[in-house]
């Protein structure tokens, strides 16, 4: 952690996976009042995004949250219906076997519902189990970001680890396209976070130790990631662990360990150069 003479240094906490279930709608809401979030990231491939997510956040963000709001784009999670692994799709980025086009259109689907819910464009751009930096996929997204935004670019997620952040899901990441997408990101002037975390086996029986790992090593415009919930959902793997993350964010606790590391939450928006 690094502390400037003007004060805290500022971070982005980034709430994944919003519309995916009720509960996660829920604790982000609930975060965002609290002001305990400064990005969520939403899956506007989800069947509840348009009627009840949507409208629900866009109310929120009517007011000062100071958060970023994205998209988390999706590949893999399938909401009941057929869908491709991660595996699998790994597999097929690596080995060739995905169509950019296709890819593109699907994305474009995604950004259109994103916007015609929202009513603007993304602040920043990521994906579901971070498919986004995959060989083609990744080809796919800065492609389409090119054709959308151009010169009004939102920034985009990197994963290459933060500093002190180990072990080794944050190593796969980093191997599995994190360095080649960031590398792709500065070739083409586009914003990106300085160093990513929150990435664990999401297994942890003490969190707030974890989280305090991660923010000893942070700096300014650095990352985290998390996967908040107040409930959980018969299909969610990931569901008890999103009750322990969001007891942590909205207890006491949290603030007090920002404070004792000296760390503010910002919107990166407001910290990068944006394109």
């Amino acid at each position: 952690m690094t502390t400037s003479a003007a004060g805290p240094t500022a971070i982005a906490l980034c709430a994944d996976d919003y519309a995916q279930h009720r509960g996660i709608d829920d604790a982000v809401c609930a975060l965002l009042e609290q002001r305990r979030l400064s990005a969520v990231s939403c899956m506007s491939t989800a069947p509840r995004w348009k009627d009840q997510s949507a409208p629900r956040l866009r109310e929120q963000a009517t007011g000062d949250t100071g958060a970023d709001i994205g998209l988390h784009l999706n590949l893999t999670e399938s909401f009941g219906a057929r869908q491709i692994s991660l595996g699998g799709l790994i597999v097929k980025s690596y080995t060739q076997r995905l169509d950019v086009a296709r890819l593109c259109r699907g994305f474009a689907r995604q950004f259109d519902a994103f916007e015609a819910a929202m009513g603007r464009a993304p602040d920043f751009v990521d994906g579901h189990q971070h498919v986004h930096q995959l060989p083609r996929v990744a080809e796919a997204v800065m492609e389409l970001l090119q054709q959308r935004y151009g010169a009004r670019m939102p920034w985009v997620r990197n994963t290459v680890p933060a500093r002190g952040v180990i072990g080794a899901k944050p190593a796969l990441l980093h191997v599995l396209g994190g360095s080649a997408l960031a590398r792709r990101l500065k070739e083409r002037g586009i914003a990106t976070n300085a160093g990513f975390g929150g990435v664990y086996g999401f297994d942890s029986n003490d969190y707030a130790a974890l989280f305090g790992e991660w923010l000893a090593g942070a700096e300014q415009g650095t990352l985290l990631a998390c996967h908040p919930a107040a409930s959980t959902h018969a299909h969610d793997a990931i569901g008890r662990q999103r009750l322990v993350e969001y007891r942590f964010f909205s207890s006491d606790a949290f603030p007090a360990l920002l404070a004792a590391h000296e760390i503010r939450l910002a919107a990166l928006s407001s910290l990068l150069p944006l394109a």
